[in-house]
């Protein structure tokens, strides 16, 4: 069991490495946040968190509740080619609770089996989380347009 301030350290570990390991994508994409990608969405955001059981990358539409359908319904138009860009099926939950009991709609992909405090764990996650945020950012420059859209 870890207190408080050893998991606010692991997880300050391992996210500075996991920004160090990005900064390779800044001659091509300029500066980004990667771990905490700006949408300019309202209310849309890119998720990558790790835990001590897993690790996943995930698209979050908190909108209140109308907004947020037409935005989901956006997505699952792009479905094919979302998850052709991201290389996988993904799981879509139009309704989920998050921590802050907040309802919100959630895309996201999970890699499994994987511990934030094993540090074996570290290099295969970050790996997923790299290349699901890249590839996500490639996506995103070709269809934020249409989300932009749906904010007016």
């Amino acid at each position: 069991m870890y207190s408080k301030e050893e998991t606010r350290l692991v997880k300050h570990e391992f996210w500075n490495s996991f920004s160090v390991m990005m900064r390779k994508y800044s001659s091509k994409y300029g500066t980004v946040n990667w771990s905490n990608y700006k949408t300019k969405i309202k209310d849309l955001y890119f998720r990558l968190d790790f835990t001590e059981n897993y690790a996943t990358f995930s698209i979050e539409l908190q909108h209140p509740e109308s907004i947020r359908g037409l935005f989901y319904e956006q997505f699952i138009e792009l479905k094919v080619l979302l998850e052709k860009s991201l290389e996988e099926k993904l799981i879509w939950e139009e309704e989920h609770v998050n921590v802050y009991k907040n309802t919100i709609s959630r895309i996201y992909i999970c890699l499994p089996h994987v511990s934030i405090y094993n540090k074996e764990d570290w290099q295969k996650t970050q790996n997923f989380l790299e290349k699901k945020i890249t590839q996500m950012h490639i996506f995103w420059l070709d269809y934020r347009e249409l989300f932009k859209n749906l904010e007016s």
